[in-house]
């Protein structure tokens, strides 16, 4: 009953973040369930229970309905301050800050985002203004970032620039620079791992070594979770228990064990405040400590209510939690290993060798994880390694039994630098071997929703308890049957499907997937890369591509090598099996397009240069053409080559124009092309210089449809806006309706746009 009452405590969270009700309803609907359980215990208990469960649920809506509705998300004074804050987390390019002074704002977490380096504990004064945290991009199938700071009470940005830092001058800042001193004095190997190990800074590992690490199914090595608490917490119970046993009084009654649970509590807690005291750090320590509790008080046994009991404590304090992946990987494999290894008790009790057993345990433990946390990998990260089994049973040793005590020890030990050397070599050696055994990595991989994922895992569970008489039932009545029509489903919908052109947001640029009939695949243009930290290729067509199950693409066209249009792709064409390139008849001695084309011949895809007239695809009622550029067309303006398609389906048709401006417009026109369509697609993100009235006359769309993002003036301007109303031509915008699906089946059109 524990259990299902967190769970219903879970769901609440989960229910508020995506419904976000006001605190005020949600008290009127706990009340009348807490006023009736008392009353009706003794003689309704299954209603009680029922009541005990919405109770739960309702707790966890309020829960977070305390962190998401307590502060006005609006700009406060809107007013330039001079800002003191204390930097709480800190990445390559953004900081969580928690605002010191002016006195209105104390308390207040915000965003910085900067490259400057700085460490959990400096502090920044800062001159600028707080502005509201904007949605950047809306797509399906990816979180909005601002609705995840949302969730942990974080609606503000500092605009502006840094006038001073200076280091923190509390006790526990002034270690972390003593240890990050001494280990940068050590010249040890990999210092960057070092550090994250110690401190949890992982802004020095270089991007070959996390690729390793995470190729092999071993990153979660690399941040200070579960595991590393874990071991820490083991290495001292187990000596302080080997102390207090000298006092045989205390053997014989087996209150060494109670005692020892209980003071090793002070170690977690201390690496947690050592390590900069991050989320997951803090939830790593809060679940052992509940765990050590739950020794001293011989409730040890019952595992799975500790477990929850651990997982209920962390969501009171995080609620945000439960959509992280370090959150869900924790308790998955935990609660996945300790399913498993229950099932395969006596068969692991009767392997008499110790070293043998061990072995067999971490296989199995292993295994138990990697199967456990499945579905929530693929869907965060989108690749696995089935081998990790392997490299696991490598790493974790090396790593975490033998460097990070090394490290600790050398740390605090005078002149340790030798030991946290020998224990960089230890690392160095580890990633060798990994290096040599670096094969296994699926990626990418297609992405599985949440009820691919609820399939998983009851599939998952049947096989485990197929000695049960229901579950047998259920699994042939319910789970099977679910299974096969839902593949079915899927299939028929990949296959056989009507014409779906997908226009997603990628602020200014363009970025279209074409779902064309018989399963073909096309990708126009594929958005900008912003600086190093943001790579809409990576970053948003990755995840939707893989969340609609599409692994090979037949086409990536690039209309025209602008880097707003071509940087997405190379991520594309580097990871997913891409048939073919195709561009305007044009080449360019421009970096970014050379790029490209080296691309295409290390991974042998074919190159295509298209002009007007030809034809990209043409079967049965589906065809796709293009209208410009003519071979004997040349220009300096490389918006005026772009590739003009137009899809035809049946009686349907979809005009992709690229960033041609009015020269290209008129000259369609004058050639007489059959240009007139059903949805257009806005040249040129709304240039004046586009959308010429002649042009919107003859294409005669029944709506336009606007790739546009904020940062450029002028785009889309209001002079090109205002000949589609003059026209009464509706338009739809990426910038402000998000991703927008046009589906039709040749007859007729639907039209989809606004998900979360």
């Amino acid at each position: 009953m524990f259990i299902i009452s967190v769970l219903s405590f879970s769901a609440g969270i989960y229910f508020e973040a995506i419904k976000n009700l006001p605190i005020k309803i949600i008290f009127l609907l706990i009340l009348p369930s807490l006023f009736i359980v008392p009353f009706f215990i003794d003689t309704h208990r299954r209603l009680c229970a029922i009541m005990i469960f919405l109770s739960f649920f309702l707790a966890g809506m309020l829960r977070l309905g305390f962190i998401t509705n307590t502060w006005i998300t609006e700009e406060q004074n809107n007013e330039f301050n001079l800002f003191e804050a204390r930097v709480l987390e800190a990445n390559r390019y953004i900081k969580v800050l928690k605002i010191i002074k002016p006195e209105f704002y104390k308390s207040l977490q915000v965003i910085l985002k900067t490259d400057k380096e700085l460490d959990a504990g400096d502090i920044v004064i800062f001159y600028g203004e707080l502005k509201e945290l904007s949605i950047t991009y809306k797509n399906p199938y990816i979180f909005s970032w601002k609705w995840l700071k949302h969730l942990e009470g974080i609606n503000f940005e500092l605009k502006g620039h840094i006038i001073n830092t200076k280091k923190g001058e509390k006790i526990i800042d002034r270690i972390r620079r003593f240890i990050k001193e001494k280990i940068e004095r050590s010249e040890a190997k990999h210092k960057g791992i070092i550090k994250a190990l110690v401190l949890g800074d992982r802004v020095s590992i270089d991007e070959e070594t996390k690729t390793i690490f995470q190729r092999t199914g071993t990153s979660h090595i690399l941040a200070i979770s579960g595991l590393h608490v874990g071991i820490i917490t083991g290495f001292f119970f187990f000596i302080i228990k080997w102390i207090l046993n000298r006092k045989r009084t205390l053997a014989f009654s087996g209150l060494d064990k109670r005692y020892a649970s209980i003071i090793t509590i002070i170690f977690p807690v201390l690496f947690m405040i050592l390590s900069g005291a991050s989320v997951s750090t803090i939830r790593a320590t809060i679940m052992v400590s509940i765990f050590l509790m739950a020794v001293f008080f011989e409730k040890q046994r019952d595992i799975f209510n500790t477990v929850f009991m651990a997982a209920l404590f962390i969501l009171l304090v995080y609620p945000h939690s439960l959509f992280m992946p370090s959150f869900q990987l924790s308790f998955l494999s935990v609660i996945f290993i300790l399913l498993i290894i229950n099932r395969l008790y006596q068969l692991i009790w009767r392997v008499t060798s110790r070293i043998m057993r061990w072995f067999f345990i971490s296989i199995i433990t292993t295994f138990s994880a990697t199967i456990g946390t499945l579905p929530v990998v693929l869907y965060h990260f989108y690749g696995i390694n089935f081998f990790s089994v392997l490299h696991n049973l490598i790493s974790i040793p090396l790593i975490c039994l033998i460097s990070l005590p090394l490290i600790l020890m050398g740390v605090f030990m005078p002149y340790g630098e030798q030991i946290i050397s020998l224990a960089g070599c230890v690392i160095d050696i580890n990633i060798q071997i990994l290096k040599s055994l670096d094969f296994g990595y699926l990626f990418p991989f297609i992405r599985p929703n949440h009820f691919e994922a609820l399939l998983f895992y009851s599939f998952v569970l049947s096989v485990l308890f197929m000695n049960r008489k229901v579950v047998i039932a259920t699994f042939y009545v319910i789970v099977l049957p679910v299974l096969l029509v839902y593949s079915i489903h899927e299939v028929n919908k990949r296959f056989y499907n009507d014409l779906c052109v997908n226009f997603i947001d990628v602020g200014m640029g363009d970025a279209i997937l074409i779902e064309a009939p018989k399963g073909k695949r096309i990708l126009v243009d594929g958005g900008q890369k912003i600086k190093e930290s943001f790579d809409v290729g990576k970053n948003i067509i990755a995840p939707i591509l893989l969340s609609k199950k599409i692994l090979t693409m037949d086409y990536v066209i690039n209309t025209h090598p602008h880097g707003d249009h071509l940087s997405g792709l190379l991520y594309i064409m580097e990871y997913f099996n891409v048939k073919k390139f195709a561009t305007g008849g044009i080449f360019i001695d421009d970096p970014l397009f050379l790029d490209a084309i080296r691309l295409c011949k290390d991974k042998k895809i074919g190159i295509t240069f298209l002009n007007t007239g030809d034809g990209i695809f043409s079967y049965g009622d589906f065809n796709i053409k293009v209208l410009n550029p003519d071979k004997d067309y040349h220009t300096q303006n490389l918006n005026n080559a772009s590739l003009v398609i137009k899809i035809q389906y049946h009686n349907r048709s979809i005009l992709l124009t690229g960033d041609i401006e009015r020269e290209i417009e008129e000259r369609m026109i004058l050639k007489g092309m059959a240009l007139k369509s059903d949805v257009l697609k806005v040249p040129h993100h709304g240039s004046k210089n586009a959308s010429s009235t002649a042009f919107l006359i003859t294409v005669n769309p029944k709506i336009a449809v606007l790739s546009a993002g904020k940062g450029i003036k002028g785009l889309p301007s209001e002079e090109a806006l205002n000949r589609y109303k003059r026209l009464s031509i509706p338009v739809l915008s990426t910038l402000e309706n998000g991703y927008i699906s046009v589906c039709t089946d040749g007859k007729t059109m639907s039209i989809q746009y606004g998900q979360k």
